[in-house]
């Protein structure tokens, strides 16, 4: 492949050097031609001891393209557009700094791109990886984690979790993602997210192929932090909010009619999720799911209120899609 980057493995990192440490350990032991990868570690304002990790990481040579540039603009997104306009890889791997990837992960990346011309996006198995070592959540939790699985066959999906997503670099730069995002995603502690969900919309809209792989498998780290009940709460919450922004960035009718239809899935939400938090009461059951599933649509009646002020989301992915891509056999 001589100097052709294939994969710019973008990595961006807000105070959190203990497991970036790991993340960037496990990626020292992929097994994939030097000079066919980069990794670039986005300092999102850090303030612990991250510029020492990647120090010390680039001084083990262990990673043979191996940068730190330092984002000042807070923030998810901007942390990644960043990360895109300093690299040179025909795909981006947004790879978080709590994401462990299994050894092989890279080769197999790098495999499935080839093998699929028109896939504009793809991601792999992501499952958690719980710091306390026992699992303390029920499954039904999973989806508040950005765990990910789909089987074990390689299928087309509708969208895909940010953990590990790897973009083709022609189809996010003709969905015009790079220069105007309509989602702030997260930012600094700020659990609002939805950035992951538009970047596979768009690419999605401009003809693209989104597709799962279970052969990229990634272990995400679940600190004990996450685990509790105050914190997934919170979470739901917020993902019930991005929600509702997410959807409305589709929708093709009037703002009024997009209101309207998130406002009855939120009341069916509400109604739902609170009779089972009463059944879960009375019967003894364990309520974090139904809890979490309430916090969820009152997340939702949330984001309405936020769309009231943003109303140019309505519609807008529609509005700003690019000429489809030819899907024809050639």
């Amino acid at each position: 492949m001589g100097d052709k980057v294939k994969i710019s493995i973008v990595v961006c990192t807000y105070n959190n050097s203990s497991v970036l440490d790991r993340t960037l350990d496990r990626l020292a032991r992929q097994y994939c031609p030097e000079g066919s990868w980069e990794v670039l570690v986005v300092d999102n304002n850090c303030v612990d001891e991250t510029q020492l990790v990647v120090e010390r990481h680039k001084n083990a040579e262990r990673i043979g393209r191996l940068r730190v540039v330092r984002e000042r603009q807070q923030g998810l997104t901007p942390a990644r557009q960043r990360g895109v306009r300093e690299t040179a890889g025909e795909w981006l791997a947004f790879v978080d700094d709590d994401c462990l990837l299994d050894e092989s992960w890279l080769a197999n990346a790098i495999r499935f791109a080839d093998a699929h011309p028109r896939c504009g996006a793809f991601g792999g198995l992501v499952r958690p990886y719980w710091e306390s070592g026992a699992e303390p959540l029920p499954g039904t939790v999973g989806w508040t984690l950005a765990c990910q699985d789909h089987g074990t066959d390689a299928c087309r999906i509708w969208g895909l979790v940010g953990a590990g997503i790897v973009v083709r670099r022609a189809a996010l730069e003709q969905t015009g993602w790079i220069q105007t995002p309509f989602l702030a995603d997260r930012i600094g502690r700020r659990l609002v997210s939805g950035g992951d969900t538009e970047i596979s919309l768009r690419i999605s809209a401009g003809g693209w192929e989104l597709w799962y792989t279970p052969d990229c498998v990634i272990d995400h780290v679940i600190p004990a932090l996450r685990t509790t009940p105050a914190y997934l709460k919170r979470l739901a919450f917020g993902l019930g909010i991005s929600q509702v922004l997410v959807d409305a960035l589709v929708w093709e009718r009037s703002f009024a009619s997009c209101v309207g239809q998130c406002a009855r899935s939120a009341l069916r939400q509400t109604v739902h999720a609170a009779q089972a938090v009463i059944r879960d009461r009375v019967r003894g059951r364990d309520r974090r799911p139904s809890s979490i599933n309430l916090h969820f649509a009152l997340g939702n009646w949330a984001g309405i209120g936020r769309l009231a002020f943003k109303r140019s989301l309505v519609g807008a992915v529609s509005r700003s899609s690019p000429p489809q891509v030819s899907t024809s056999k050639s």
